[in-house]
């Protein structure tokens, strides 16, 4: 018995397939060239609420914390002068649609040596302790209606970062680079457009 299909019935299954298609990020191009920007943050607290104290990935620039979650990680000191790294979600309401931050620390592989985001686990929403020349990459899950990647089929922006050096007693500041691939999905951390 051999089956006849309409030339509608084929056109519909075709574009189907184009549809479905459109959801692998293999053919996905990124528009956006990867960066390093040398960058400062200040302490949580211990300094004016005007200055920058959190890092925000996409917009490649340290921000104030202001309770919005218009950022992705923040940066303190603890009680004995060790830097902490807080994701969002540990310094401001959940409900505020803030996205889950995973940070993933790299701290026997050179800053350099980091061309990609690697696969693995990345911790979620969990403050970690970071020593200077130590570096852990980000991965920001952008999901919520407001985010850059909400629609994107891989909707994960990835960052390493690298801290230089910090003031803990006096000015309270966070030197820092920062690599950071702003186009959904993509795990390149080598300068210029990505490809993958």
């Amino acid at each position: 018995m051999h089956l006849r299909y309409s030339a509608a019935a084929v056109a519909a299954i075709t574009g189907l397939a184009l549809v479905t298609g459109c959801k692998d990020t293999n053919i996905l191009t990124a528009s956006l060239p990867v960066a390093t920007d040398t960058l400062v943050a200040y302490a949580l607290t211990g300094t004016p609420a005007s200055l920058p104290s959190a890092l925000a990935v996409t917009l490649r620039s340290t921000v104030r914390v202001d309770g919005t979650a218009s950022f992705d990680v923040g940066f303190d000191f603890d009680s004995a002068g060790r830097l902490v790294v807080s994701p969002v979600r540990v310094l401001v309401n959940q409900l505020s649609g803030a996205p889950s931050v995973g940070i993933q620390t790299m701290f026997t592989t050179p800053f350099d040596s980091i061309k990609a985001a690697p696969g693995g686990y990345y911790r979620p929403d969990t403050a970690i302790v970071v020593t200077p020349g130590h570096p852990f990459v980000l991965l920001v899950n952008r999901t919520t209606a407001s985010d850059v990647c909400v629609y994107d089929p891989s909707p994960r922006i990835y960052a390493k970062v690298v801290v230089d050096s910090t003031t803990p007693t006096t000015t309270r500041a966070i030197y820092m680079r920062v690599v950071a691939d702003p186009n959904c999905g993509f795990r390149s951390l080598l300068p210029g457009l990505p490809t993958s």
